[in-house]
């Protein structure tokens, strides 16, 4: 290797390194494929960044340690510092100064435009810290540190002259005169050595602690600042992702052209007349609303199953768009449907699973990976992905730059919001504003969308114009007409210090579901919590043996929760879209039963006939709803809907701690308002006006107690008669509670529509529900910027995860280990397929309430077994983050709490 070539990155392999001129040369390329979506004036401020970015990497350590570079000269000092925080030190600022100050005048003045000093200060910042590391904080704010060992010995050696001419040779070769630019900052260095910290010298753009030095910049500068940071890491890393796979970047593409609109437009008819039966109506309602609204910010609300999501795809197609779901599972099934409508080769996939969802059953298939990879850079024009890979950069973790550089010219489409909790919805309105103000645009949908998003968003996006189709309101009298739903609330008696299970369902609930089934319908039934859910599953199972009718259900009752192995809840999913999807022949009549947990309520296309469930939030409820009769949809007309005569939602409240979540899963209040809301639809009760909410105040005032709270609101609900609401105050006479155990009522989906805006609108503004949305508000809202990424992601995420194995299959995990790494060769013995082959058998994700301390770390024990050395090294790499816990498996229940571990489960 020639000792005066500075090498940038290894390349793919050691024996094809890549030059530092290379590599400018090939971001350079990358950032002209994009340029089009960056404003005018920022095109030749980017490039001056992209040029400098890397001049950091000539110091010896980087080359010789770092690259191998083992002839590079000079060899000394060996001093390791973060090579993009020693880019600066190369720089004259008097020259970059003369350079800004010529660009700034070509472009002419502007009032509102940042000044020379400011670009000078944002092209520093973005090339100082287009690496951050975790580290940085304490090398930027202390003296006396690595990096002013380094200028001392720079300068006590005499290498400084070196190093100059080593850049000066290798940036020469770009042109333009750009190796002029290159000097060693010897006043800067004299300031680092006097004890000067570094941040004096170029402003960070993270951390609370330098806030005080961002506060004085505009909206537009601030939005200047993170665009030329943005669009340099942007191309960066696309380019480096180039150069490590072999890839020739004048043929790659950072940005994939999208699908045309008047193509996705065609496609998009094509499907929804497809969906159509013979006699249904022709007119497309997504057709007549995409002319008037393909340029605006948006709020779609509209019943499940409505076709709202060949909405957004019309909304997003022709421009780059991200659509984002809570639940990996949705995304899938929404990226199926993307792939099929937009195409594969325009359609990526965003999750902590893609890469093994794209993999299959079929290898490391070279293509898929391939696809992963380009979703990761935000190269395909359609992303489909889970919330939390890019929510969290609400809160400005280092980096956050690229994402946000990426959707000033996107479009964001946010489903199913109801679905999360109130932090992390908070977390979604700030991100809605950020993406508004970056110059993006949105459209947030859903079928039940909680009043305090809407008005947060009415308060934030003062500029930023947004409109709102309530298609709950335009097509009001034929939703009043169609009723597919008749609900029944049960009062069920239990006993919370039962010791197998404190919400234990009496056995002729047991024997109506089995009922149910063995009349040949489809039957769903959602828990609350796992544990719920693994109770009831075992439940029928031995009830059906006890009446003599398990032969008739054998192999037709399922359980899915999110408590499985990835391996195991892919194949579930798989099988039951088999068993429970919107299409079935008109002649099937072998019944079937589902138990499930939350995840099946968000984008998942499986209908039943009928639901039992335990209580939820009155939007959680309707969208479990959604899944029955899903397949006839509201958009039918009215007069094909026949009333149900008999209840095919049956909701469960239990009279001890009202659902099994015990408040963990589900706010207390929302869980009474909505009870409330349902018993007072059968009294024929509906103007409100704030008396739910001065019931629910004043129900705890006269309730010491949580227990006697509880059981006087449950009494109060159920004991009231016909006509009680208008006079207000008539009640039976005190009776038992286990004589008014149940009510029905027929429900519209305008009934629906408006139980779910009375929920959030009777609900008390100093509820501890809305004070966490309004709390996290106002921090996002005074600047609150997160240290790093993984703290972002576990603010968005309110309830600890972790990532466990369960401590009885550590034998059969070391097995497992051992033969993927002998029958690997060094090719294929990456992440990607280890993750696939061993650790989707094996890992779950559960909530814990307890210090990890208490847990033994796989890569701990890893390091105690007869493992190859280097095998072992890479593999404890793998498995870092990862826990045993004490609790046993199967692949038909999911985990099963046991042992010492098991109150350290949430739920």
């Amino acid at each position: 290797m020639n000792s005066l070539k500075i090498v940038a990155k290894s390349g793919q392999g050691e024996k094809n390194p890549v030059s530092l001129f290379e590599h400018t040369r090939d971001v350079l390329t990358i950032f002209d494929k994009f340029k089009h979506c960056i404003p005018a004036k920022l095109h030749d401020l980017i490039r001056l960044a992209i040029i400098s970015h890397d001049w950091g990497k000539v110091i010896p350590v980087f080359q010789i340690k770092t690259m191998k570079n083992k002839n590079y000269q000079p060899s000394s000092p060996l001093i390791a510092i973060p090579h993009s925080l020693v880019s600066i030190i190369f720089i004259n600022e008097q020259k970059l100064h003369n350079i800004l100050s010529d660009m700034v005048k070509k472009q002419g003045d502007s009032q509102d435009d940042a000044s020379i000093e400011d670009y000078f200060n944002f092209i520093l910042s973005a090339i100082a810290f287009h690496h951050w590391r975790e580290n940085f904080f304490e090398l930027i704010s202390s003296s006396g540190n690595e990096l002013t060992e380094l200028c001392e010995e720079l300068e006590r050696q005499k290498k400084t002259d070196n190093l100059e001419n080593n850049l000066r040779e290798e940036i020469k070769k770009l042109g333009h005169g750009w190796h002029e630019l290159i000097e060693f900052n010897f006043e800067m260095s004299k300031g680092l050595k006097n004890g000067v910290p570094y941040y004096e010298y170029v402003r960070p753009p993270y951390q609370l602690y330098f806030l005080p030095k961002r506060v004085e910049i505009s909206e537009k500068k601030l939005k200047d600042w993170i665009l030329i940071s943005g669009f340099l890491q942007r191309a960066d890393h696309f380019a480096s992702f180039c150069e490590e796979k072999g890839e020739d970047v004048n043929m790659s593409e950072p940005d994939i052209q999208p699908i045309a609109f008047s193509a996705a437009k065609e496609r998009v008819i094509k499907k929804i007349k497809g969906k159509l039966a013979k006699n249904e109506p022709t007119k497309i309602w997504q057709l007549e609303k995409i002319d008037d609204y393909k340029n605006k910010n948006l709020i779609l609300i509209a019943p499940t199953g409505y076709g709202k999501t060949e909405f957004a795809f019309l909304w997003g197609s022709g421009e780059k768009f991200i659509y984002t779901l809570p639940l990996r599972a949705a995304v899938n099934d929404i990226y199926k449907r993307a792939s099929d409508l937009i195409g594969e080769d325009k359609t990526g996939i965003l999750h902590s699973d893609a890469d093994i969802y794209l993999l299959g059953d079929g290898g490391e298939n070279q293509t898929n990976m391939k696809a992963y990879d380009l979703a990761r850079q935000l190269a395909y024009p359609s992303i489909i992905s889970t919330g939390d890979q890019f929510f969290p950069y609400a809160l400005r973790p280092p980096n956050y730059e690229k994402i946000y550089a990426s959707l000033s010219y996107s479009r964001l489409i946010i489903d199913e919001v109801q679905a999360y909790d109130p932090r992390a919805s908070a977390i979604i309105v700030k991100f809605i504003e950020d993406v508004a103000k970056m110059g993006g645009k949105f459209l947030l949908m859903t079928a039940t969308l909680p009043e305090f998003v809407c008005r947060a968003l009415k308060e934030t996006l003062k500029d930023s114009e947004f409109e709102i189709i309530n298609l709950y309101e335009e097509k009001k009298k034929d939703l009043e007409k169609i009723k597919k739903h008749k609900i029944r609330v049960d009062l069920i008696e239990n006993d919370i210090n039962e010791k197998a299970n404190g919400f234990s369902l009496p056995a002729d609930t047991l024997d109506q579901i089995i009922q149910a089934a063995i009349d040949g319908k489809r039957v769903m039934v959602i828990a609350n919590t796992v544990k719920q859910a693994v109770y009831i599953f075992e439940h029928l199972k031995k009830r059906a043996e006890d009446v003599k009718l398990y032969s008739k259900l054998k192999d037709k009752i399922f359980l899915l929760h999110s408590q499985f192995t990835l391996q195991d809840k892919d194949q579930k999913i798989s099988e039951l879209m088999k068993r429970f999807g919107t299409f079935r022949n008109d002649d099937e009549n072998a019944g079937r039963i589902l138990i499930a947990t939350q995840v099946v309520e968000a984008s998942l296309d499986i209908d039943a006939d009928v639901l039992f469930t335990e209580i939820a939030p009155m939007d959680n409820l309707v969208q479990r709803m959604g899944r029955v009769l899903r397949r006839y949809g509201p958009i039918i007309s009215p007069e094909n809907v026949s009333e149900p005569v008999e209840p095919n939602i049956f909701i469960w409240v239990f009279q001890k701690e009202v659902e099994s979540g015990r408040g963990y899963v589900y706010d207390r209040d929302l869980l009474l308002i909505t009870l409330k809301l349902l018993r007072d639809k059968s009294l024929s009760k509906n103007n409100y006006s704030g008396e739910i909410k001065e019931w629910l105040l004043q129900m705890k005032k006269r309730s010491k107690k949580n227990e006697d709270q509880i059981s006087e609101t449950l009494l109060k609900i159920f004991e009231e008669i016909q006509g009680a609401g208008s006079q207000g105050k008539k009640r039976l006479k005190i009776q038992k509670i286990n004589e008014y155990k149940s009510f029905e009522i027929l429900c519209s989906e305008y009934d629906k529509y408006c139980l779910v805006k009375s929920l959030y609108g009777e609900l008390p503004d100093n509820s501890k529900y809305l004070k966490n949305f309004e709390k996290t508000r106002e921090i996002l809202d005074a600047g609150y910027m997160s240290d790093r990424k993984e703290e972002a992601h576990r603010l968005f995420r309110e309830i600890c995860t972790i990532t466990v194995i369960p401590t009885a299959k550590k034998d059969e995990l070391k097995e497992n280990i051992i033969k993927f790494l002998s029958d690997s060769s060094d090719n294929s013995l990456t992440y990607t397929v280890f993750k696939k082959e061993i650790l989707s058998k094996f890992i779950i994700q559960i909530p814990w309430k307890s210090g990890k301390s208490l847990l033994e770390p796989v890569d701990k024990w890893l390091s105690l077994q007869e493992i190859n050395e280097s095998d072992r090294k890479k593999v404890k790499r793998w498995c870092q983050g990862i826990y045993f816990a004490e609790c046993e498996y199967n692949s038909e229940k999911g985990i099963l709490r046991s042992g010492s571990g098991e109150n350290d489960f949430i739920y």
